[in-house]
């Protein structure tokens, strides 16, 4: 009897750190930017569970909506991107998936 061999052509799964990265601090006071674009709906609605519970603990949340990356629009993207990153003491921008 003749024998097949079957290939898996999935990836074995990255290496992932338990690390959760530096500890932000109270949050009462500070500034938390919270980024979001067009893009992405569900995204929109972990911001409005992590909005309220930022408010609650204290904090002043900003927030900033990205604009297009290209032509004039993209330039002013830019230009805001720069003003959220040094206005804000956190800035949340994605869940790094």
């Amino acid at each position: 009897m003749p024998r097949i061999t079957i290939l898996d052509p999935t990836a074995t799964p990255p290496e992932v750190t338990p690390d959760p990265g530096p500890d932000a601090g109270r949050l009462a006071g500070r500034r938390i930017g919270l980024r979001s674009d067009a893009t992405w709906q569900s995204w929109e609605w972990v911001l409005d569970e992590w909005r309220a519970e930022l408010k609650a603990a204290g904090a002043d949340v900003t927030e900033w909506h990205a604009g297009n990356r290209i032509g004039e629009e993209g330039d002013r993207t830019f230009a805001e991107l720069a003003g959220f990153a040094t206005d804000v003491d956190i800035a949340i921008v994605g869940l790094g998936n």
